[in-house]
Order: structure tokens, then C-alpha cells, then sequence
């Protein structure tokens, strides 16, 4: 696999750089096309033309990016061409429950069943009083808040809302005219706080105000740290202190946008757990290789959110880690607890799921809330009751 810098995959498709080797969809972990159809995939996405599986199983998770020899970026092609089937035809109705700022949604569902004691932290954090550093918690923790009641984001002041959405999911559909619009809203949201730094939990956010939304309007004056280099500063210099060595094996859902900044976040999630005693226990796909977790299947206009293409992405997720024997399955993106957490019901693999501050939790002699489940179960039912009759019509 080539190894590039992470500024350079989210540029256009190069087509003077492509050789037509098919390369970027014959080793995509996903889709694996034996490479006379990839080629053919490629060919037909230049040309404008319709294809047979790219278009409609790409889950733009960027390791065509990073296998292309050429750097000619094809995930870029596909969001371009995703991008047309937009305009020319718009989204199937049932994509509406997945679309953020659409409402009602799947979160604002879960967010009105969560506990009384999680809609009072989400109350809280709804707040445009002037701030200068804060815990972004992107709409991923908003239905997740348990995650943030630990004494390791001590004296962090949390703000946001599910109105305070990155736009990721636009972005990774091909709607760059609604990524346009999330950041000019997020401008004037932080213009208001007059925000100096920002801790930033998810990496998908911390791409997206680093690496998309300048591109499309979006000019920050503050800095952005990701969390898990926060809390790496604080493992370091003793201020989170290791109370217990964990005597567990895991294996990681990496995120789509891990792969993107490499070492900086995969490989500082391996160093966070080899610190605490956790053996890693690699899936076939990990890393720069990663697959998604599920939740992208239904990216491509063609699925529009289908239940049983983000099903079938989410259970194969869950069949990778089965097959590495670990313990556990650990991730350092909510997203992706949410949707592991979700599978699980589905195919119900006797491994418990753990998002990585719950480890740290452990670690240092907290004990974890462990909401995911029923954060699952709201989730899948929110689908079944509001998206799937959708199916039908």
C-alpha cells in the first residue's frame, strides 16, 4: 500500500495520473473486484458512464486513496459522481432518517429516549456563552453522553448539539452543496463562543474542520486538538495516572479517518493500549486498510440508506473481529460503538464492545456507565419503526 500524506487524498481525481490498472478497487477490502472488472469499474466511472459495483458498494472509506500507485485519488471520483446522481435525482425518502439536519432522524430519536440523567448533560451543553477551550462532542457523543461522565476530561467544558453537526456524513455522500451550508454554519457558531482551542473526540470532525471545510468557506482562528493526543499529553506527564493493567486481548474498529492521519491516531491508539496491558489483536483490515463499520453502506444514492446494505457492512465488521479471537472490540470513534453496539443484535458475537475511554476508565479504577446496548437496541428500533416501512412504498 502507497504511503501518502494526508493533505494530498482529499484532492480531485487526477485523471492524467491514472493508468486504468484497476488497483484501487481490486485491493479495496470491501468490494475486492478481480482486477479485469476493476479496471473495466474505473473506466466507466471516467467516462461518466453507469457501473456494476462501485457506485453502488463503495462505502468512500478512502483506501482506494491510499492503494492507488499513481495518487490519482479515486475516492474523489465517486464522490463527484455521486455528487451528479444527487442532482439529477435526488435521495430516496427513506434516506431522510439518516440525514443530520433533517428532523425527526436517528438520533433526535434516541436523544428524546435517553436517560433523565443524559438529557441533563446534554441541556448543559447546549450553551453559546463565551467559552475558549472546549470538548466539541460532535453529534456521535450528543447520543452518547454517559462516555464523557469520567474524571479523565476533568475540568474540560463541553459544548454542542445535534444542531452543531460536522456535516461528515454530507460530505461522504457526495452533498457538497450541504457541506457548504454546515460550514457556514459552524463560522458563526464559533464566532459566537469566541473559542480559542477545541478538544475534538471524533476523528471524522477532526477531518472534516481540518481538512474539508476550509475548503468550502470554513476559516478557523483557533486550534484543534484531537483527544486522543490530549489525553496521551496527560498519560505521559502523570496527570492521568495508570492504576491497573488490563489483562485482555482486543481487536480495533478503526475509523475511516484514522487511516487518514496514521500514526497520529492508529498508532497512538495501539501506544494507549500497550500502556494499560491490552495485547491488540489485528484484524485483517485494520489501520490503512480499514473498513468501515457499517454506517457507510448506505452512502451511495443507489442504497439511500438501505437497512440491509448498512446490516450486512456492520455484521461483516463484526464477523473481522470474531475471526481475530481477541476478548473485546474496541473502538475509539462513538459512531462506531453505535453501530457495532446496533449489529450486535443482529449477530450476536459473545464479544463486548468498549470505546476507548471506557479502557481508560477501567485503567485508572473508574467503572464505565456501559450504555451501549441500550444506546443499540434505540437505534435499531428507531430504523425499524420510522425508515424501514419506507422500504415498502
Amino acid at each position: 500500500m502507497v504511503n501518502k500524506d494526508k493533505s494530498d487524498i482529499f484532492a480531485s481525481f487526477n485523471k492524467d495520473r491514472c493508468t486504468l490498472c484497476g488497483e484501487c478497487f481490486h485491493g479495496c477490502p470491501m468490494m475486492q473486484l478481480p482486477l479485469d472488472i476493476a479496471k473495466k469499474e474505473i473506466k466507466s466511472l471516467i467516462q461518466g458512464k453507469q457501473t456494476k459495483h462501485v457506485l453502488q458498494k463503495c462505502t468512500s472509506c478512502f483506501v482506494c486513496n491510499f492503494i492507488c500507485p499513481e495518487q490519482a485519488n479515486p475516492t474523489q471520483l465517486v464522490l463527484d459522481r455521486w455528487h451528479q446522481m444527487y442532482l439529477d435525482d435526488g435521495l430516496p425518502l427513506r434516506a431522510e432518517w439518516f440525514m443530520p439536519y433533517h428532523k425527526p432522524n436517528f438520533r433526535t430519536y434516541v436523544v428524546e429516549r435517553l436517560p433523565h440523567d443524559e438529557k441533563l448533560m446534554l441541556t448543559t451543553w447546549d450553551n453559546l456563552s463565551p467559552c475558549k477551550e472546549m470538548f466539541y462532542p460532535g453529534c456521535n457523543y450528543v447520543t452518547s453522553p454517559y462516555l464523557t461522565r469520567t474524571s479523565l476530561l476533568k475540568g474540560l467544558e463541553i459544548r454542542g448539539s445535534l444542531d452543531t453537526c460536522c456535516g461528515e456524513m454530507y460530505y461522504r455522500m457526495g452533498m457538497f452543496e450541504q457541506v457548504e451550508q454546515v460550514g457556514k454554519r459552524m463560522q458563526s457558531y464559533f464566532k459566537k463562543l469566541g473559542l480559542r482551542k477545541m478538544i475534538i473526540p471524533c476523528t471524522a470532525g477532526y477531518n472534516m474542520f481540518n481538512n474539508i471545510l476550509p475548503r468550502f468557506g470554513f476559516k478557523p482562528d483557533f486550534e484543534i486538538q484531537h483527544l486522543l493526543v490530549w489525553l496521551w499529553e496527560r498519560i505521559e506527564d502523570g496527570r492521568i495516572k495508570i492504576e491497573n493493567k488490563l489483562n485482555m486481548k482486543v481487536t480495533i474498529q478503526d475509523s475511516c479517518y484514522g487511516k487518514v492521519f496514521g500514526e497520529q491516531i492508529t498508532g497512538l491508539v495501539r501506544q494507549i493500549l500497550n500502556r494499560v496491558g491490552i495485547e491488540v489483536m489485528e484484524m485483517r483490515y485494520s489501520c490503512q486498510n480499514s473498513m468501515c463499520c457499517g454506517i457507510a453502506g448506505g452512502f451511495s444514492p443507489l442504497s439511500g440508506y438501505s437497512p440491509f446494505r448498512i446490516a450486512g457492512d456492520t455484521i461483516r465488521s463484526l464477523r473481522e473481529a470474531k475471526a481475530t479471537g481477541a476478548d473485546a472490540i474496541l473502538t475509539y470513534c462513538s459512531g462506531c460503538l453505535q453501530m457495532l453496539s446496533t449489529g450486535k443484535i443482529l449477530y450476536p458475537v459473545q464479544m463486548p464492545v468498549y470505546h476507548l475511554l471506557e479502557i481508560l476508565q477501567m485503567a485508572i479504577g473508574e467503572q464505565p456507565l456501559r450504555r451501549q446496548d441500550h444506546r443499540g437496541r434505540m437505534f435499531l428500533q428507531g430504523m425499524m419503526l420510522h425508515q424501514t416501512p419506507k422500504l415498502l412504498t
